[in-house]
């Protein structure tokens, strides 16, 4: 096996997705990069100006000059594709630091250093957002929703790499350069990420996700996050996280300054000897710090963060960052020091640019792209660094004006963090309703495809068997031809026989008889309930015959049940029986029918759950018994079946509209799968689970993307695990070991032939192709 398909193995990469992916992957190195290598540099440059003490006031700086920022980038987002967008961003980040180099660098010193830190500051903050945000809007466009939760991991370690790359080289590089020299290098970056994103397939670009209808457009941000609990949700945990991180981000800055000033006064430094050494301490620590931390988020995205979400879910993955900072800011009130400031950051930076960046990013795939594209830059860049601007003013109350211990800051962090815990829980419950919400809406407006036969790709799953064994035993003369059924007499005697009764007619057997007393108005007793079974058997009976047990009601439900229960019954009346319970008032028959489920006969199983079904959307009564647990036993011995029997699955009786299916399109195993879909939405809910349905079948990726997140939202583990291989949610390699060869499928069709195939015949005709297969073989 090939080095790329090994690596598509493990990482459970599609080889449709290997292309994009490795491009996204890039990009994130590149601008994670930038944005260290800028962090850490800005930090040099401003804190070997000025005091620690002085960061809330640039921070309050850099948010009023992002406002306008945010409300250009917003605006060009929502009218213009994002891949151009990002494409001009870059390109003027560039040339406003190639500006400043110039002005402080060349030519002599246009920029004296004070000036030159805070405009860097500013430039390098806004920016950095901005970009970061807009990277990850088109990332979210490229993706569906499946697709993300798969592979955001792992292009969040991308920029996880790209962090330990940059920080780790930062100090080597320090020791040959001199900090400013450093500034191509970030336009290098950003030259770099430019590329990545544009060579990204036309085709994912330009792809309905990207270019949905901007609702919306002229309406304002702030009303747009108002009157979304799922919007609001995600700006309350941006802000707050960001208020947090500002938080213990200062403890590390003030810690290290305290530490480089302390270093160069022992060694007898002063004035610009004193500043350089003082600024190439914290620029080295700070990138060593961001390297170490960066590569340990590479190995939590990697290893760890797709079994956590998977395991835990989106509310506690979300809680893992904010219970970190709740120990570890403990630990830092306790004892407080360059060591554990370093510690409970190194948390902060290590799970915020893994786990918590993947959860965070993924809260947005089920936002409309519209929406998506107004709010998100505004929540990344405003309410990001609002949190920041919260966690300063915390600070220079405290600190700045207050003249009271850092340490104490701690606690705020440990009050902040039991307050993002159950907002965490809160945005995994509000994430599953959006989800819900946004997999009806998409299923409401979505087209079946039309024209689907036997021979197009099966879409039900490479992991179903890749040969229609009835066809083939049909070619190959082993298969008998359909039987006709017996034409029934539907005229009159000659001699007409003499009138009676209607519950006489029905005793008599004669045709005509029978034919004229389903005809005319009678109320029908219990005593003509053994009478009125057999009839189900005929086409021509069977509506009226219908109506007449339904108008008996409860009392016929003993008989009809006990009839529907027994397999050597009549297999026609069988499975017409469910017909008539559906309409039965009362719980009895829903009890009956729920006992029914487990039948052997597929049809029968089938036409049970359609009979459920109706009832459950007429408001029937509901049987007394636990039979939602029933219908669970129902779905996992559906699923248990095996492959083959769900693809030859197949009715005899025309098939009813119930309203669950909008249309059919001629896939094997579509009816079991139909089936195993109804059953679901007797204990799941009914519209999402019937929209859902249609998205594994419709040709909308994002559409069958949501179907399958939502279902594995709502699903058991067990029944998730089961039902995966029919849908065809796998990695190659394990589509290639569920496919099975033809002399299995058969065998087993043969082990099963009593639910499958009718008669001995049949049977017979299945044994011949089997022994046949042999011989040749």
């Amino acid at each position: 096996m090939a080095l790329r398909e090994r690596l598509s193995d493990w990482l459970d990469i599609r080889a449709s997705e290997f292309r994009v992916l490795v491009l996204s992957v890039l990009g994130a190195f590149f601008i994670m990069g930038f944005a260290v290598m800028a962090s850490a540099l800005r930090d040099a440059f401003f804190l070997g100006e000025y005091d620690a003490a002085r960061l809330p006031y640039i921070l309050y700086a850099s948010l009023v000059l992002g406002l306008p920022a945010v409300a250009l980038f917003s605006r060009l987002m929502a009218r213009r594709p994002p891949h151009k967008v990002m494409r001009v961003a870059i390109a003027a980040t560039g040339a406003g630091l190639l500006l400043i180099y110039a002005l402080v660098y060349l030519s002599g010193p246009s920029l004296g250093g004070g000036p030159a830190a805070v405009v860097f500051y500013l430039w390098t903050v806004v920016s950095a957002l901005l970009l970061t945000s807009g990277f990850w809007i088109i990332v979210s466009e490229v993706f569906a929703v499946r697709e993300a939760k798969r592979l955001f991991g792992l292009i969040s370690a991308g920029g996880a790499m790209g962090t330990l790359v940059i920080g780790l080289s930062l100090p080597r590089l320090l020791s040959r350069f001199e900090a400013g020299h450093l500034v191509p290098m970030l336009v290098a970056l950003l030259a770099l990420a430019v590329v990545s994103l544009e060579t990204l397939p036309r085709d994912r670009l330009a792809s309905g996700r990207a270019h949905a209808p901007l609702e919306g457009r002229g309406a304002n941000t702030l009303r747009l996050l108002a009157s979304s609990r799922h919007l609001w949700l995600i700006a309350a945990v941006v802000l707050l996280t960001s208020a947090v991180s500002y938080i213990v981000t200062w403890q590390l800055q003030e810690a290290i300054q305290l530490v480089a000033t302390s270093e160069a006064a022992q060694a007898g430094l002063s004035g610009d000897a004193e500043r350089m050494a003082v600024n190439t301490r914290i620029a080295s620590f700070m990138g060593a710090f961001r390297g170490w931390t960066g590569g340990l988020a590479f190995l939590i995205q990697v290893f760890l963060a797709s079994r956590i979400l998977a395991g835990a879910g989106i509310g506690w993955s979300l809680s893992v960052l904010p219970l970190a900072l709740l120990l570890g800011s403990t630990g830092m009130l306790l004892a407080p020091g360059l060591l554990m400031a370093t510690l409970v950051r190194g948390a902060d930076n290590t799970l915020g640019k893994s786990l918590y960046r993947t959860v965070a990013e993924l809260l947005w795939i089920p936002v409309t792209p519209a929406t998506r594209r107004r709010a998100k830059a505004f929540v990344d860049s405003i309410v990001n660094n609002a949190g920041d601007g919260l966690g300063a003013l915390i600070v220079l109350a405290w600190v700045t004006l207050g003249h009271l211990p850092s340490r104490f800051l701690s606690a705020f962090v440990m009050a902040v963090a039991l307050i993002l815990v159950g907002l965490s829980r809160a945005m995994g419950r509000q994430y599953f309703v959006t989800l819900r919400n946004r997999l009806q809406h998409s299923g409401d407006s979505a087209e079946v495809i039309a024209d689907a036969g036997l021979d197009r790709p099966d879409r039900l799953g490479a992991t179903l068997t890749r040969l229609d064994v009835t066809r083939v035993l049909a070619t190959s003369g082993a298969y008998p031809k359909p039987r006709a059924e017996r034409a029934q007499p539907t005229g009159a005697p000659e001699a007409e026989p003499a009138r009676m009764d209607p519950p006489a007619a029905i005793r008599s057997g004669d045709a005509f008889l029978i034919d004229r007393a389903l005809s005319e108005p009678w109320t029908w007793s219990e005593d003509d309930v053994p009478y009125l079974i057999p009839l189900l058997a005929r086409d021509g009976w069977l509506g009226p015959a219908v109506r007449a047990l339904v108008g008996i009601g409860a009392a016929a439900v003993p008989y009809l049940g006990e009839v529907l229960d027994d397999e050597s019954a009549d297999f026609v009346i069988r499975r017409r029986i469910p017909r008539a319970l559906a309409r039965i008032v009362g719980a009895a028959a829903d009890q009956v029918l729920v006992e029914a489920l487990d039948a052997a006969r597929f049809e029968v199983r089938y036409r049970v759950a359609l009979a459920l079904y109706w009832r459950r959307g007429h408001g029937a009564d509901k049987a007394e018994s636990d039979w939602e647990a029933r219908v669970w036993e129902a779905i996992d011995s559906q699923l248990g079946r095996g492959k083959p029997i769900w693809e030859l699955a197949r009715l005899l009786d025309a098939e009813d509209d119930d309203g669950f299916v909008e249309s059919r399109v001629g896939l094997r195993g579509e009816l079991s799968l139909e089936h195993t879909f109804r059953l679901l939405s007797l204990v799941l809910d009914r519209d999402a689970v019937r929209a859902a349905y249609h998205g594994i079948l419709l040709g909308d990726p994002e559409l069958e993307s949501f179907a399958l997140e939502y279902l594995e939202q709502v699903l058991p583990e067990d029944t998730r695990t089961r039902l995966w291989p029919f849908i065809g949610d796998l990695s190659a390699t394990a589509a290639r070991r569920a496919t099975r060869k033809l002399d299995d499928v058969v065998a087993d069709l043969l082990q099963s032939g009593a639910t499958l195939f009718g008669t001995a015949e049949e049977r017979e005709a299945l044994r011949q192709y089997l022994e046949e297969s042999t011989d040749e073989s």
